[in-house]
């Protein structure tokens, strides 16, 4: 009989918990992935920032053309370090440019990824680059472009 009790009692606390374990599984924390390429690439501030981008250095490609040519038929010291300046200049432009038009989409990615976050439940959201394995119904790329795109993301300086 004590055998019995013991092995009922047993049985009770296995079940108990199986149960807790399996309940503590499924109350886990909502996931999402985002991949950042894909929404850079394909959000409309983006794509505005990749061809003011490439405007510019078309416009610069032009003067610089224009710049050789002159050095190429008067060559001198001071025709050479008027060259110089301006590509430095040019680089330093372009270069600010790139980081400002990054860190206008930087902020708006990491605003609408936390709007999203808190709106639907999320507990994470994580790029797709650093996972190794997830299920594509996981993946809000689309949703952080759609968020994206209602925002004012300033890409050409004022």
């Amino acid at each position: 009989m004590f055998k019995n009790m013991l092995k009922l009692a047993l049985i009770i606390a296995m079940a108990a918990f199986i149960a807790g374990c399996q309940q503590q599984a499924s109350s886990g924390g909502k996931v999402g992935f985002v991949d950042t390429n894909k929404v850079f690439k394909e959000c409309k501030a983006g794509t505005e920032g990749m061809e003011y981008l490439k405007k510019s250095s078309e416009e610069f490609q032009a003067k610089f053309t224009e710049m050789q040519k002159t050095l190429a038929g008067n060559q001198t010291e001071e025709n050479t370090r008027k060259f110089q300046e301006a590509l430095g200049e040019y680089q330093n432009k372009m270069g600010a440019e790139q980081n400002r038009i990054v860190e206008a989409l930087q902020n708006g990615f990491t605003k609408a990824v936390d709007d999203y976050r808190q709106a639907n439940g999320y507990s994470a959201i994580l790029s797709t680059e650093s996972a190794i394995s997830y299920d594509k119904s996981a993946d809000i790329s689309d949703k952080i472009i759609e968020s994206m795109n209602k925002m004012d993301i300033k890409i050409k300086p004022e």
